[in-house]
Order: structure tokens, then sequence, then C-alpha cells
């Protein structure tokens, strides 16, 4: 027969393990689909499509016969695919302010930024749109944390060149937790309109 203590306490064993992390709520970010499978195997979509808020690492760990790593580019948009998500394309003009929302459920101190990136390339245009050189702090408590990490807003710069094009660019925010070594991202595919 197991105590009352016994199962208190293999709950809270369990339960940093499942808790989530963090991803953007809004604007509607990219999510997984087949495209995402055929490049990263149907095990790292599983965990993925499992934990939309968990690390990467741990979809990482995941990884069997059937991922493709340059295919899955798995820390670029979190493995997920523009092909997978021509209907969340959103269209902004240069000078928009964006607002953003992140569900944090678990804070691990680190760094972030918001930026735009090009998806052919993989990497960023411009500096970033918004910078936090410490994100998440797990010192402070929940009444002390700045609410500019989760409702924060962002301007469109001038991509015109570069993002005229739906699939060209997308907007990711991109956490490290760095006690911990855990990345977290959410991508928004955009076009200048």
């Amino acid at each position: 027969m197991f105590s009352k203590a016994f199962v208190a306490l293999s709950a809270l064993l369990v339960v940093p393990h499942v808790i989530a992390h963090g991803v953007v709520t809004s604007p509607t970010p990219r999510t997984t689909g087949a495209a995402s499978e055929a490049a990263c195997g149907s095990a790292v979509v599983k965990k993925l499509g499992s934990d939309k808020y968990g690390p990467i690492q741990d979809a990482q760990d995941k990884a069997d016969a059937d991922y493709d790593e340059a295919a899955c580019s798995i820390y670029f948009c979190r493995g997920y695919k523009y092909e997978d998500n021509t209907d969340k394309v959103q269209t902004y003009s240069v000078g928009d302010v964006v607002a953003f929302k992140v569900d944090m459920e678990a804070h691990h101190t680190g760094i972030a930024n918001v930026s735009v990136v090009d998806n052919a390339s993989q990497s960023t245009i411009g500096e970033p749109l918004k910078n936090w050189p410490v994100y998440a702090d797990d010192t402070l408590g929940p009444a002390d944390w700045p609410p500019d990490e989760t409702d924060f807003s962002v301007t469109i710069p001038d991509v015109t060149e570069q993002c005229s094009e739906a699939g060209a660019c997308a907007i990711q925010w991109w956490w490290y937790g760095t006690k911990n070594d855990q990345t977290y991202e959410s991508c928004v595919d955009f076009v200048i309109g």
C-alpha cells in the first residue's frame, strides 16, 4: 500500500519533467506538420507536437533514423517548416507595431531576442527588434517578473527587399536558458504587403 506522502513525493519528482516552458501565442506561430515530419522524423515531431512549450533539446533527444539534421534545422524555427504554415502568414507594412504574447510556464534565466530571419539562409536580417540580456530570471518571484518578457511589441523594419514574398521571412522569438542549456523558439511568418 502506498502512503499519501510517497504519492505526493512521486508527483513532485515527475512534475519538473512535464512542465512546459514558453511559446509565442500571438501572433499565430508556426506549428509542426507533414513537411516537418519528413525532415525531422516522426519521433522528433511527436515530441515537438506533444509539448509546444518544451525545449528543443528534449525533441532532439528523441531523434531516430528518420531524423535528417540538415533538413530538419531544429534550431531554426524549432524545425517547423513554412510549407506546413502557409495559412498563418501575416501581412505587415514597414513601421507597423506588432504586439506579441508569450505564454511562459517556467522561468529559466537566460538571454532572449526577437529578430527578423531569412528562411532560406536561416540567418537574421539586421539587428534584433527586441533584446533581453537577462530573460526569465528564475531568482525573481511572479510579482517581480518583468511584464515586457511576455507582453511586448516590435516595430517592423524596412525589410521590403528581403521580405516581399511569402515564405521569405519570419519573426523569430528566441530564448536560451543559460543555466539549464535549453532553447525555446517560435516563428511567425510574415510578408511586407
